[in-house]
């Protein structure tokens, strides 16, 4: 009798490590990317509204840029096309890209 209540619980925690979850996981890796396509096509910097550069993480691979136009398409550029490297370089150096400061609290002295 004591073997097989034994065998019960084995069984029961067997059925709790199924590596199921581990599947599921490799395979829906993508889950959280906004680019599900890229492209390499050209886009002319005069009209570019605004960039977005996505670094990996957070269920998401591959970094990811996202390009705004001033006609308000939106669309996923490959981080490793000559162009947009061109274009990240020339934004850098002009410092157009600005970052909101974090805010600072004020430390009252009494």
């Amino acid at each position: 009798m004591r073997f097989s209540a034994a065998a019960a619980l084995l069984l029961l925690l067997a059925s709790c490590l199924s590596p199921g979850h581990g599947i599921l996981e490799a395979h829906y890796t993508n889950l959280k990317c906004r680019c599900p396509k890229m492209s390499l096509t050209f886009i002319h910097p005069n009209i570019i509204e605004r960039i977005q550069v996505t670094p990996p993480g957070n269920g998401c691979p591959r970094t990811e840029v996202v390009v705004w136009t001033k006609a308000k398409k939106v669309l996923c550029v490959n981080p490793l096309a000559r162009w947009l490297q061109k274009v990240l370089k020339f934004v850098q150096s002009k410092n157009v890209i600005s970052t909101p400061s974090a805010p600072v609290s004020k430390r009252r002295t009494t």
